[in-house]
């Protein structure tokens, strides 16, 4: 029933992570979220637009791929 729900609410929960990231950007600080279209590992957005790719089994951010925006 749970994932039922959260099945109906896909497009809620997406949005409120849009506007969470947005938020973040604009205040400045870093944001850290899974994207498996983006790669396998953790996505750390910063906000300028570029993204690292962190491993997710290292203590400290190890970067295995940097994405540098199109400007």
């Amino acid at each position: 029933m749970l994932i039922e729900r959260l099945n109906r609410d896909d497009d809620k929960i997406a949005e409120i992570g849009e506007v969470a990231i947005q938020e973040a950007r604009a205040a400045g600080v870093p944001v850290y979220y899974i994207d498996e279209t983006v790669g396998e590992g953790i996505v750390k957005l910063m906000p300028d637009g570029t993204i690292y790719l962190i491993d997710p089994h290292e203590d400290q951010d190890a970067v295995l791929q940097t994405i540098v925006p199109s400007r």
